[in-house]
């Protein structure tokens, strides 16, 4: 069965990932939610640019709207 990210979880996990001061260990700490949460990484990683608490919960939405 797919799972399917939900908005809660995609903000919770932006947040998360967004509180390391480290840009370089955000990565990383994204990678780890992600896992906790049951999901695998993306090898895409999100654009630089999405800095923004909303562009990163739009990325991880659509990213991981149903894993197979």
């Amino acid at each position: 069965m797919a799972k399917r990210m939900s908005k809660t979880l995609a903000t919770e996990i932006a947040d998360r990932t967004l509180a390391v001061v480290n840009p370089q260990n955000r990565a990383m700490a994204m990678d780890a939610a992600l896992r906790r949460h049951g999901f695998t990484p993306s090898a895409a990683a999100p654009p630089s640019e999405l800095l923004v608490r909303s562009g990163l919960v739009a990325w991880l939405l659509s990213a991981y709207a149903a894993e197979s």
